[in-house]
């Protein structure tokens, strides 16, 4: 006659021959894990990134021309030199705001994913899209 043995709970949560080839041990054998947001700067751009930051170039390029008109057409009357000088510096800030925008984020975020950076882009579309261009033209 047989034995009867008892069933060993424990037994499925253990591994039976810690010196087996397959037995794999976190703690000999850690796992490298590459972090989701690094990206190789030298690595090519996909197809996909390209076409997206030409789309975002092209739109800030638009942008800037826009910037460009309506600070060109605003006066101010005012005899207030320091006025006048913070004025004229924003004007300027105002037209080259979305070029800067766009050459920051390409080059600051280049170690970025694509996603990342193509976010902060679109962020820069809507902070910098030019209201008064839009708001002052007439259209009828």
């Amino acid at each position: 006659m047989t034995e009867a043995r008892e069933p060993d709970d424990d037994a499925a949560l253990s591994w039976d021959d810690a010196e087996d080839a397959t037995h794999v041990d976190a703690a000999r054998n850690p796992i490298a894990v590459k972090e989701r947001d690094s990206r190789d700067p030298d690595a090519p751009e996909t197809s996909g990134a390209l076409i997206g930051f030409g789309v975002f170039g092209g739109l800030y390029l638009l942008y800037t021309v826009a910037w460009l008109l309506t600070a060109s057409t605003s006066y101010l009357s005012t005899t207030d030199a320091v006025l006048s000088g913070f004025v004229t510096l924003l004007r300027f800030l105002a037209i080259v705001a979305p070029a800067l925008w766009f050459a920051v984020v390409i080059w600051v975020a280049r170690t970025r994913s694509t996603r990342t950076r193509l976010l902060w882009m679109l962020l820069g579309a809507v902070v910098l899209f030019p209201w008064p261009f839009l708001m002052t033209r007439s259209f009828g």
